[in-house]
């Protein structure tokens, strides 16, 4: 199954020849891999290679490994594949820039999806989401928060888990940038207006409305992260 390797990047070789395996269906989720030492018999490596090896899998999402349980073969989902491209983006300022237009793109659509999809639990929840962030700024507080409630609310209430999970993704990527905007003087009101503007939206169920509102708001939280001012 596992072919011998040449002493050079062994660990990367290692990593690749792993990875076939699991494309090609040779390796499938809940498959338990051989312990350390059968592998670098197998591979004619050392088990410092081995190691090496799998932690970068581990770190890649493809694998999991449990003290006296072994490593085992995970099974991929959008989710553990986002977890490290997250860590990469978090060190690149520009790529960040650019999934904020992503998040752009996403958020519009989500808000149109909740329209059609609202409940009245649903819009219990938005509320409550709305509600802290308006105690938050009574309370001389930014808001973050109620904000960032607000926008998982509104991801939750889309019904579509693959959304759920990017916008939880952005949500941890951007909230250096969220809490820098909602630090600008008036800003945190201004959001809150936009908020319930699209609330409004969702619950009539109109989500030619609430995907708008969400550009519009979206598209002047661009502008305050350029800019540094809040648009008027």
């Amino acid at each position: 199954m596992l072919e011998p390797l040449k002493k050079t990047r062994l660990y990367e070789e290692i990593v690749k020849q792993i990875l076939d395996l699991i494309k090609e269906g040779t390796l499938k989720p809940g498959d338990k891999l051989p312990p350390e030492r059968k592998l670098a018999e197998d591979l004619h490596v050392s088990r410092t290679a081995i190691r090496e090896a799998l932690r970068s899998l581990e770190m890649m999402g493809y694998i999991e490994s449990n003290v006296g349980g072994g490593t085992h073969i995970k099974s991929i989902s959008l989710e553990n594949v986002m977890d490290p491209f997250s860590a990469m983006l978090s060190q690149d300022e520009q790529l960040l820039r650019d999934l904020i237009d992503v998040r752009l793109l996403l958020e519009t659509e989500t808000a149109a999806l909740s329209a059609k999809r609202i409940t009245p639990e649903k819009v219990e929840m938005i509320q409550n989401a709305i509600d802290q962030m308006e105690k938050e700024i009574a309370a001389g507080e930014n808001g973050v928060n109620g904000d960032n409630a607000f926008h998982e609310a509104l991801a939750i209430a889309s019904d579509n888990s693959a959304i759920c999970i990017i916008l939880d993704m952005c949500g941890e990527l951007l909230a250096r940038t969220r809490k820098a905007t909602l630090n600008i003087s008036g800003q945190p009101k201004k959001s809150l207006i936009d908020h319930k503007e699209i609330f409004n939206a969702i619950k009539k169920q109109d989500s030619k409305a609430a995907s708008k509102a969400m550009r519009e708001h979206l598209s002047k939280a661009l502008q305050n992260i350029d800019s540094g001012k809040p648009k008027e």
